[in-house]
């Protein structure tokens, strides 16, 4: 037998047993029918709540509403039964028990809303008197429990009870008016004190905000069943859905933030109703312009609303000011939020209203502000909370309304962004950019500032779901301004475009992300590493805000750039997506064929005192190694680290672009920084720019002995082989002719290479990479000038000969040997062979055994069939 059944059983039996009834109440959805004999039974229960003195008031109040939740589950099974099959005196005993239990003077809230949502489902089979006098008794109930009502969880039961009932009075009247009335004003400001809790500044207010938001999103989805029902219960629709537009746009435009969340989500409701099936009203109908009229001046006057409190925040000065001015910012942030929500879901249904600058805007806005934000959790150490406050914290945002609703906010802005003008794409474009930065800067200072252990206690997996759909939405809303772009660049004609496909697909590959928590040794795993009023007017101005550098920004190659600068704000929360690695591709394309758009790209370069600033971190990030010492940022901040990476790869491949000269130095001060960066790939990342930046700067000769100093000083620790090797190769085709800086590279090579085999000049011994270089000394001997021949040669031979030990000479004469014998230089050959042959020589003097067989050296000669060497 299932719990459920055994659960009616028990409740039969005796109606004191209060388990059986809250496993029913839980269970209630699934519930398909009820008879009437567990009707019965209820009634009973009720009966024995009114009369049992021996109960607590919670209790009393949680089997009351348990009962109707149960109640109301067999109203609705009924109403969508045939016509006539309600038992009549059920319902009646039923009803009159809730309109008894509404007006008691111990009913409570959490009970109120429970009985609306009974009676508005037995409305149905209810006569007109008898509905009337429901809406009496809910709009009764309503203004007693205002306060409690309005901050309470049961929103959702009350806006479906409130609905079934204005649907049942065929909204004529003014009662249905009335009815609407009281729930616009359901959180007047004279009732709303719950943004005015918080004392920590514009976040954590905000954070309030967004907890109301979550909670009167229910009016939404009422309006939208009464509209619905409007449309088939009313032949004079049009007319009665103007009265209701009229006074949602009457409560809207009040003045009071709290007034216009409600509106808006009312007007959006209703409009999403009206619009719907069959039976919608045209678009062009007075209703549903009024209502696309008020949803699109609510977007421009709640964000304008937005400015101005943020002005006022910055030029207060007294405390006491300041907290007034933060609580009534977070009221805007409210309204600015319900109407992107509405704006979403309307535009969804119904693709109304239609597309304008304020509404892409107020979605972008609140995609960026509100639903893809941690910093609710980025200050919680600082505020000294505890990690179970900001787990809290977390799990409230990741089951936010508008968190969820994320995905769909981002593809429908970058719909309505297809469909606006060019000024409303730049404004969005920058909130993309500014969204993505706050992001990215908060969590790197989160990243640093906060202790390990705190850091260690949050739930990670929660952190990477906000993260995970930033960087969704991110390349979502990418690639539709790209897309556009390139398609309005395409009507202005054809462009040459060439690009480095080796540089595109290294960028395209990039480094993977771990889970936040664990290690990593890739820069792309920085999430989880630990280094330590006049509303229209205002709309427009802030659009016109925008305009000369919408102008500006024309060229395709201009916003690829600006682009680039976003995803670098974004590439510490990077996923694996093909999406990405194309708009990264397109991109980097356009914007290596501008030399207006590479030097952009490399004005958004991080400031050089920035990257050698130390950063204030936690003492628990101290690296052991380090003996406390802090390190600069370019070194230590992996989150810095990713975002320097990209750049530094974009550049790459983009500074050929540039004009011969000093426009590609700009660049080098911080190459040089991160030739010696810890993480590998970023210091790969910083030999392939200085590659880039050699090739185009006039000032060869003293770029090169500084690189070699920079490099050497951290091989093999931080310097890769590969990267010096493609920094030495770029040396030695870049240097003039006759170029003595030639000579003091090779030097500079045979000195580390000696020090790193013999342990000498207070280095260890590491013969591994100390073997490397001899191959990279030796590949120096296949293209160095002739006349540096003969002396390059005598350096190299003396690194080989002072290797302490025989068998350290015999892997460095094979090292030799290797690169040899891939050089088709005719004409330096021979000499390099003789040589060799010295080398092998003076090495086998030196051991027992010589480095080579005696047929080896017998058998060199100058043809390739004759021996591998050649």
């Amino acid at each position: 037998m299932s719990s459920v059944a055994s659960s009616w059983i028990s409740l039969q039996q005796d109606p004191k047993a209060i388990d059986s009834l809250h496993t029913l109440a839980t269970n209630r959805h699934a519930l398909s029918s009820i008879s009437t004999s567990q009707v019965f039974t209820l009634l009973q229960v009720l009966q024995h709540l009114w009369q049992d003195q021996a109960m607590t008031a919670a209790q009393r109040t949680s089997a009351f509403s348990q009962t109707y939740h149960l109640l109301a589950r067999w109203a609705h099974i009924q109403r969508s039964a045939a016509k006539g099959s309600t038992d009549q005196s059920q319902l009646q005993e039923a009803v009159t028990g809730a309109l008894q239990l509404l007006q008691s003077h111990w009913c409570t809230a959490h009970l109120s809303a429970a009985c609306i949502l009974f009676l508005g489902a037995a409305t149905h089979g209810l006569a007109t008197e008898q509905r009337e006098a429901v809406a009496h008794a809910a709009c009764s109930a309503i203004r007693v429990h205002k306060a409690e009502l309005s901050q309470s969880s049961h929103v959702t039961e009350l806006a479906a009870g409130l609905a079934n009932i204005m649907i049942s009075l065929q909204f004529q009247g003014s009662l249905v008016h009335w009815m609407l009335a009281i729930v616009l004003s359901l959180w007047s400001p004279n009732d709303q004190a719950s943004l005015k809790q918080q004392p920590h500044g514009v976040t954590s207010i905000y954070t309030a905000a967004s907890d109301l938001v979550r909670q009167i999103t229910p009016l939404y989805s009422m309006m939208r069943h009464v509209g619905s029902a409007m449309l088939q219960t009313r032949t004079d629709c049009p007319k009665a859905a103007m009265q209701m537009t009229q006074l949602i746009s009457d409560a809207t435009n009040s003045g009071h933030w709290q007034e216009g969340m409600t509106g808006v989500l009312a007007a959006g409701g209703l409009l999403d109703g009206l619009a719907r099936g069959t039976a919608a009203l045209p678009p062009s109908s007075p209703p549903l312009q009024a209502l696309c009229h008020l949803l699109t001046q609510a977007c421009s006057a709640s964000q304008a609303a937005i400015d101005q409190a943020k002005q006022a925040v910055h030029n207060s000065e007294a405390d006491a000011q300041s907290h007034d001015i933060l609580s009534e910012l977070g009221g805007w942030y409210v309204w600015r939020d319900a109407a992107a929500f509405a704006c979403c879901q309307t535009w969804q249904a119904c693709r109304l209203p239609p597309a304008s600058g304020s509404a892409v805007i107020c979605l972008m806005s609140c995609l960026w502000t509100s639903c893809l934000t941690l910093t609710g959790l980025f200050q919680a150490p600082a505020l000294g909370l505890s990690t179970e406050q900001g787990n809290v914290w977390l799990r409230n945002q990741c089951s936010s309304r508008l968190l969820q609703e994320a995905a769909t906010m981002a593809r429908i802005a970058a719909e309505l962004y297809r469909l606006v003008d060019s000024q409303a794409q730049q404004v969005c474009r920058d909130l993309l950019q500014k969204g993505a930065r706050e992001l990215y800067e908060g969590y790197r200072a989160y990243a640093l500032k906060t202790p390990l252990p705190w850091m260690q206690d949050i739930d990670a997996a929660a952190v990477r779901q906000v993260l995970d759909k930033a960087f969704m939405s991110g390349v979502l809303l990418m690639t539709a301004f790209w897309s556009v772009t390139a398609a309005t660049d395409h009507k202005r004609g054809p462009a040459d475009k060439t690009s480095s496909t080796k540089a595109t697909a290294s960028l395209a590959a990039g480094p993977t992300i771990t889970a936040v928590g664990q290690a990593t040794t890739e820069p792309g795993g920085a999430v989880s590493a630990r280094p330590h009023a006049n509303a229209a007017a205002a709309g427009g101005s802030m659009i016109e805000e925008h305009a000369s550098r919408a102008k500006q920004q024309g060229n395709s190659s201009l916003v690829a750039a600006e682009l680039l600068d976003s995803m670098s704000y974004l590439q510490f929360c990077r996923m694996k997506l093909t999406a990405y690695n194309t708009l990264l591709k397109n991109v980097l394309t356009s914007v290596s064929t501008s030399a207006e758009a590479t030097q952009l790209l490399m004005d958004k370069l991080p400031a050089y005192s920035d990257l050698v600033a130390t950063p204030n971190a936690a003492s628990a990030h101290a690296d052991a190694s380090q003996s406390g010492r802090q390190q600069a940022a370019w070194s230590s901040d992996t989150i810095l680290a990713t975002r320097v990476m990209l750049l530094m790869n974009a550049l790459g491949a983009c500074l050929p672009a540039l004009p011969q000269g000093d426009a590609a130095l700009q660049a080098a001060p911080m190459m040089f920084l991160y030739l010696q960066h810890p993480q590998k790939p970023v210091s790969a990342a910083a030999h392939s720019l200085f590659c880039a930046v050699l090739k185009r700067s006039d000032k060869k000769e003293e770029l090169i002995p500084f690189y070699m100093k920079r490099a050497l000083e951290a091989y093999p620790s931080c310097t890769h082989i590969s990267g010096l090797s493609a920094g030495v190769d770029a040396a030695m085709r870049e240097l003039p002719s006759g170029s003595p800086v030639v000579l003091l590279t090779l030097h500079s090579l045979a000195d580390h290479a000696s020090a790193l085999l013999s342990a000498s000049g207070g280095m260890k011994k590491n013969p591994e990479a100390g073997l490397d270089l001899i191959r990279l000394l030796a590949q120096m001997l296949l293209v160095i000038e002739f006349q540096f021949l003969p002396d390059a040669m005598s350096n190299v031979g003396a690194v080989v000969l002072e290797c302490p030990s025989t068998d350290v000479q015999l892997s460095a004469c094979n090292c030799v040997h290797e690169v040899l014998m891939t050089s088709d230089d005719y004409t330096r050959k021979v000499r390099c062979a003789q040589w060799y042959q010295h080398l092998a020589a003076d090495c086998a003097e030196a051991k027992p055994e010589p480095a080579l067989a005696g047929d080896d050296f017998e058998n060199l000669s100058l043809t390739r069939d004759a021996n591998p060497l050649l």
